[in-house]
């Protein structure tokens, strides 16, 4: 069936409506935690560099250590050094002036010449050894001046390199220091950058949110707006059902009433007729009787004819006796008298075509609640099940359907939803193995009201028919 079509005219948009900004708030989601993602990372790598720079830092700071340790032992080799220089200085004065002296006072060192120019043995002796001490000391003093002049080179190449090895660890390190700050200050303005990216992503979202909520406040106003419409269209359609089915009442008790007083009429003619005792008269009366007999036959067969047909086609209403083995189900009982006003609403109907849209009176469901409401019976809105069920339904076998019950075609996945192949249909009357309905918009968009015998439900695939009984 297709009336569940043009029910859901509006519903369908608007809930494709929502999918669509559903859609775009995802897709910002996934940006905005796209974006939160690189900002962790660039985060990280910030954290990182900064650790960096701090072990790096320590490490300037133990090489500045070492560095003033250095210097300070520099400074006490420098202090060093300058007491060797005076001690060489002043060796190198004493040297020169025993070599000014030898030269201005004729002494000489040669062992050979304190030799021969001594008084004595003795003497030669004492200026042996003299010479030989001076000799010996002067060369000690040589040799000390060699090896201090070594020791202060050594000392000094030593602290040379030393300063220079941690002067180039110290620019290796700040080196590194300048480079990780650069570093750093990419990363923060990456990270930044993505901050920036990531708010107008969220302000984006926020903007498709705040969208959604004016759209549905939008459309929950229109649908309101809709319902009041179509309750008020529903109520002057019902209006005009009940009116029409007085009046088909009425004219059905019209004729009824005409066709008695018609065969009360005949049967009066009939007594006031005078006998005619006559041979030849016998045969006119005769034909007479038989012409009488022949007129009060037909309008005694007029008088059920002239019966409502609407009550014909409702053969639970005004039961006959059925034939055996065509005996009505269980189902069959007796119908109360509302639920016969409301069937009476719906036969009085048929024929008739509504407009159709969203609760528009030529809807199938929309139809079948205004026939109950005929009949005093609340058929409350919802969905296609929980319609009924707030409105005190129950659910019968269709084995044991009656007239007044529902038929309601239901998706068999998701039973309260209006989709595509849900129907609604009112049945009207139950004798034996056939069932007579009178529905709404079949054809889908038409908005006629049709009856149908021998019914059976066929709904769709993918679909149940479930039969609802109200109370009342």
């Amino acid at each position: 069936m297709v009336c569940s079509i043009t029910l859901t005219s509006v519903a369908l948009p608007s809930a494709a409506f929502a999918d669509e900004y559903d859609t775009k708030i995802q897709q910002q989601d996934q940006k905005i935690n796209a974006l939160t993602s690189q900002m962790s990372d660039a985060e990280a790598k910030v954290a990182a560099i900064e650790n960096d720079m701090v072990e790096t830092a320590k490490q300037i700071d133990t090489l500045t250590a070492k560095k003033n340790k250095l210097s300070s032992e520099v400074s006490k080799l420098y202090s060093e050094i300058s007491d060797l220089n005076v001690r060489i200085q002043k060796r190198e004065v004493q040297m020169t002036k025993q070599a000014r002296d030898v030269q201005v006072n004729g002494q000489s060192d040669s062992i050979i010449d304190a030799v021969l120019d001594a008084d004595s043995v003795a003497d030669a002796i004492g200026r042996v050894q003299a010479v030989s001490t001076m000799m010996s000391a002067n060369n000690e003093l040589l040799e000390q001046q060699k090896e201090d002049k070594a020791t202060v080179e050594k000392k000094t190449k030593n602290v040379e390199k030393q300063i220079a090895e941690l002067e180039a660890a110290t620019k290796e390190l700040n080196d590194k220091t300048e480079s990780l700050k650069t570093l750093k200050i990419q990363q923060e303005v990456a990270k930044n950058d993505l901050e920036a990216q990531r708010s107008e992503e969220q302000g984006k979202k926020d903007g498709f949110i705040k969208q959604k909520k004016e759209a549905e406040k939008r459309l929950a106003e229109e649908q309101a707006r809709q319902r009041a419409a179509a309750k008020k269209a529903e109520e002057q359609a019902a209006a005009q059902a009940q009116a029409a089915a007085q009046k088909a009442a009425a004219e059905q008790a019209k004729a009824t009433k005409a066709a008695n007083e018609a065969a009360a009429s005949a049967a009066e003619e009939k007594a006031a007729t005078p006998a005619v005792e006559s041979s030849t008269t016998t045969e006119s009366t005769t034909t007479q009787e038989t012409t009488t007999s022949s007129t009060e036959t037909e309008s005694v067969v007029t008088t059920p004819a002239a019966a409502p047909e609407k009550e014909k086609e409702v053969p639970v209403t005004n039961p006959t006796t059925p034939e055996k083995g065509n005996e009505a189900k269980p189902g069959n009982g007796g119908v109360t008298s509302g639920k016969q006003a409301a069937i009476n609403a719906a036969l009085a109907d048929v024929g008739n075509s509504y407009a159709t849209g969203w609760n528009q009176p030529g809807e199938c469901l929309v139809s079948v609640r205004r026939w109950l409401a005929a009949g005093g019976i609340n058929f409350g809105y919802g969905g296609p099940n929980s319609g009924y069920v707030a409105s005190g339904a129950t659910q019968v076998s269709w084995s044991n359907v009656q007239p007044g019950d529902v038929v309601q075609y239901e998706s068999a996945y998701s039973p309260d939803s209006w989709i595509g192949g849900v129907h609604t249909v009112l049945v009207t009357g139950v004798s034996g193995g056939s069932v007579q309905i009178v529905e709404a918009n079949n054809p889908g968009g038409s908005g006629y009201v049709s009856s149908n015998s021998n019914w059976s439900p066929a709904p769709p695939a993918g679909f149940r028919a479930v039969v609802w009984r109200f109370p009342g």
